[in-house]
């Protein structure tokens, strides 16, 4: 990083100067010249070509990504078969702001960092990298640590150099600021509700995109644990609100909170059920998990309109930051949290400081570093070859995060044809095990399950267990037989140093149930998968269309952060006319302008003003009303 920052720093200086350029004739020149020379000079005029002064500055250009539709779509051409709009033009950040792209301490506040904002969707499918990037700003420190904290960028040359995680190492991603804009000059990319001021979400987009090829190769949907992990280089996982006791559930995330991160998905069928207008594709995230007057809260920030904030149950509970319902965040009791939340992402941030600032890498916790340990596997991978890895661990207590990976299918895009969609990704599990005393990496022998990751279709899969006792024990990574994926690479975090060995070849491992209580426990909500019904088989079908959100889905929020924009209520009612004074909203709804705080009518009749819904009172224009 170091290295590409100087080289830039030296070719480019972000100074100004003059140039002189030539003017491009005008339709209307073009015309009078063409009549002049058809008509030897007796009609029109000849157009005299001549230069104009302009004022330019020395910033960079990445030609490797530049700002065109080379690295907007997927290939050298716009695709016919797409449905996603090129830009209207690329606007360089430095037109906007000149100031750190996201929130910063100051000596003035105490060291204290504000929040980074809300995340909105652009015009790209992919809901899951707004989603994730919402869950990162929740711990605003974080984002300076993708950013290097500014060492290798400068917004004067117009350079970002970005870290970000990928199959086991880091990455620097170098982006210059020019950013793709519509007609109206609002950003087609994700932003935050605080730009320009803070564009963190837009450049992690662009620098995301980069990595992977092109924009467009970014939709399609995707899973949100994968970006959780490739923007702090953390485990990643995920578990239902309903797979676990409430209580148990908030006593996990009130510990973990400070070592983790925590996103959750809104259950818009159960918002609706509660008349909530909450949409699924509004990013939400956990900011915060206390006790107020004895009873357990969560404070969750989402990324709706604050008439729809409003609407959800929250109470009262005073925090040091102050946030409220006007900036998205809502103190929810633990059983309305589980009612209106089904899904719970949760990142371990093992390879940060867990912002104590404490000098140990990969991770820290309280009173010793992490240890890591990681390996590789080249080949392809399948039932037969799945690895496992036996662990003969001394040291305890010791507490043990794993996870697996395998190649990012998105990096394919590009390659593949792309009509034919993104190859869905290998189911994974990884479970792990107690020996018995007699068991061997030769012979294998009985073992007894301790914990399992979740088992979906998705590139990673994680769990966690603390073993209280020294003995051998096992991590073994399953594939299902119809399923092949092509390298693996197995990750393992560690609070005391283990001793492990990893198997490659078939042993007869017999998993028996343990005639006593095992010496280790599992330390995740994770693989607690809930079965209602024989439709819901294993490995799960997470839902990765669901990841796709939708386009443009916080187009209210002006790019000032500010009031509606042409893409927001008012500008779509002016759209549409006075004649209908409603705007059609998501799922065929409609929103009346007046009262955006969510009357859902299914149409309009009856006298001036008149509006049928479906609530218990209604209103009509005169002032009357009818309960």
């Amino acid at each position: 990083m170091a290295e590409s920052f100087r080289e830039t720093k030296m070719e480019f200086s972000g100074n100004f100067s003059q140039e002189q350029r030539m003017v491009e004739a005008t339709m209307s020149e073009q015309l009078q010249n063409k009549l002049f020379r058809e008509s030897s000079g007796r009609l029109g005029a000849e157009y005299k070509p001549h230069t104009r002064t302009a004022t330019v500055k020395d910033i960079f250009q990445d030609t490797d990504f530049p700002a065109s539709s080379a690295s907007w779509y997927r290939g050298s051409k716009i695709p016919d078969y797409t449905t996603l709009y090129p830009p209207a033009r690329w606007k360089r950040l430095q037109e906007l702001v000149m100031d750190t792209p996201y929130p910063t301490a100051s000596p003035g506040n105490g060291g204290f960092i504000p929040r980074a904002g809300r995340v909105y969707q652009g015009a790209l499918e992919d809901f899951y990298l707004v989603a994730g990037m919402q869950t990162v700003g929740m711990k605003p420190w974080l984002i300076g640590q993708i950013f290097a904290d500014m060492q290798f960028s400068s917004p004067n040359i117009g350079v970002f150099i970005l870290r970000l995680y990928k199959h086991g190492q880091w990455h620097h991603v170098k982006v210059d600021g020019a950013l793709p804009m519509d007609k109206g000059q609002n950003p087609l990319c994700s932003r935050s509700e605080f730009f320009p001021a803070f564009s963190w979400p837009s450049i992690i987009e662009k620098a995301y995109a980069k990595l992977h090829g092109s924009w467009e190769g970014l939709g399609g949907g995707g899973h949100v644990e994968e970006v959780l992990t490739d923007l702090t280089g953390g485990c990643s996982t995920r578990f239902g609100t309903a797979d676990v006791a409430q209580d148990r559930l908030w006593q996990y995330l009130y510990t973990m909170q400070n070592a983790c991160l925590f996103g959750c998905n809104i259950n818009d069928k159960e918002c609706s059920r509660r008349r909530i207008p909450m949409e699924q594709h509004w990013a939400s995230s956990i900011f915060k998990v206390d006790k107020f007057e004895g009873i357990p809260y969560v404070c969750v920030c989402v990324a709706a309109p604050t008439y729809a904030v409003s609407r959800m149950p929250h109470r009262d509970v005073p925090s040091a930051e102050g946030y409220g319902v006007s900036d998205g965040f809502v103190w929810l009791r633990i059983d309305d949290f589980v009612t209106l939340f089904d899904t719970i992402y949760e990142c371990r941030l093992v390879n940060s400081d867990l912002g104590q600032g404490q000098p140990y890498t990969p991770g820290w916790m309280s009173g010793t570093p992490y240890y890591e340990e990681m390996w590789a596997f080249q080949g392809d991978v399948f039932t037969e070859t799945a690895p496992s890895f036996l662990m003969e661990i001394l040291d305890v207590p010791t507490e043990i995060t794993m996870e697996i990976t395998q190649t990012d299918l998105r990096y394919g895009d590009s390659h593949d044809t792309p009509e034919l969609g993104r190859p869905m990704q290998a189911p994974l599990l990884l479970r792990f095990f107690q020996c018995s005393a007699d068991a061997n990496d030769k012979t294998g022998g009985e073992i007894y399950m301790v914990h399992l990751s979740a088992w979906g279709h998705t590139r990673d899969a994680s769990t966690s267990v603390k073993v209280y006792k020294p003995g051998k024990y096992l991590a073994m990574v399953s594939v299902p037989g119809k399923y092949t994926c092509h390298r693996m690479i197995f990750r393992c975090y560690t609070s005391r140093p283990i001793v492990m060995k990893p198997i490659t070849q078939h042993r007869s491992w017999i998993a028996v149930n343990p005639a006593m209580p095992l010496n280790a426990t599992p330390w995740s909500l994770c693989g607690f998968q809930r079965v209602d019904s024989l439709s819901e088989q294993l490995p799960q079908m997470f839902d990765e269309a669901s990841g796709r959100g939708q386009p443009m889905a916080n187009a209210q929020i002006s790019s000032s952060g500010g009031g509606a924009s042409p893409g927001g209520v008012r500008g779509a009612v002016e759209q549409m006319g006075a004649a209908t004074g409603l705007l059609q909203g998501q799922g065929g709804r409609r929103i009346d302008p007046n009262n955006p705080e969510g009357i859902r009518t299914v149409g309009t009749f009856g006298g001036e003003g008149a509006v049928a819904s479906v609530n218990a009172a209604e209103s009509q224009g005169n002032g009357c009303s009818l309960m």
